[in-house]
């Protein structure tokens, strides 16, 4: 069981990667760490009474008490980030980091699962970035990735997801894992120099719906 759980939290934070775009020797993602467009700093999220909210991407979602979210110590870690740090040295570790993780949360009663997190690009890069096309060229990496884990029957297409009446590029995935069907949404967004990746997995793809409608972006 301990095994199966933990594919499940893989596969989730696996689709939460689904933009990451290769690097190149001409323009490299956050090679500009002190962008003078780039007035707005980025944060990372709270959660407090089982609502998430992070002000710089304007996203938040509010669970119902039987989930858990990872706490403050643990979304640290997750970034690599020593829990005793310093207000000013996590502030310099964010800003600097090229994949930041912001929330994961988890319900141990149907094993669904949420994660977001944000990827920085260049300035040049982040302007040029279509995100349908972006998601479109992990299709392939991801089912292979899937498959090596164990899933069967790994299908995953590019949709529009609505969310709070808007519409986002994303993304759709299913796949078996122990005679189980998972199912996994996917929809980003672009702020400033980051693209935002919410992966809402579920083993019920009416749960997984549920879900996204708990979601609300400004």
């Amino acid at each position: 069981m301990k095994k199966f759980l933990c594919l499940l939290m893989v596969a989730v934070m696996l689709c939460g990667l689904v933009g990451c775009m290769p690097e190149t020797d001409d323009d490299v993602r956050g090679s500009i760490a002190n962008d003078q467009n780039n007035e707005e700093k980025v944060s990372l999220g709270k959660t407090e009474n089982n609502t998430y909210r992070n002000d710089f991407l304007g996203l938040s979602c509010t669970l119902s008490s039987e989930w858990i979210f990872y706490t403050e110590e643990e979304i640290l870690e997750m970034n690599d980030i020593v829990k005793d740090a310093v207000d000013e040295d996590v502030a310099d570790a964010i800003e600097n980091a090229n994949i930041i993780y912001d929330m994961y949360a988890s319900n141990p009663n149907d094993y669904s699962s949420v994660n977001v997190n944000m990827e920085k690009y260049s300035a040049v890069q982040i302007g040029a970035l279509n995100l349908k096309t972006v998601l479109e060229s992990q299709f392939a990496t991801i089912i292979d990735t899937y498959e090596n884990m164990g899933y069967t029957n790994v299908q995953v297409k590019y949709e529009k997801i609505t969310v709070d009446g808007k519409e986002f590029d994303g993304a759709m995935l299913t796949a078996d894992i122990a005679d189980l069907e998972f199912t996994c949404i996917i929809f980003c967004f672009k702020k400033s120099r980051y693209i935002a990746n919410i992966t809402i997995g579920s083993l019920d793809a009416d749960t997984a719906k549920t879900i996204l409608g708990c979601f609300s972006v400004d």
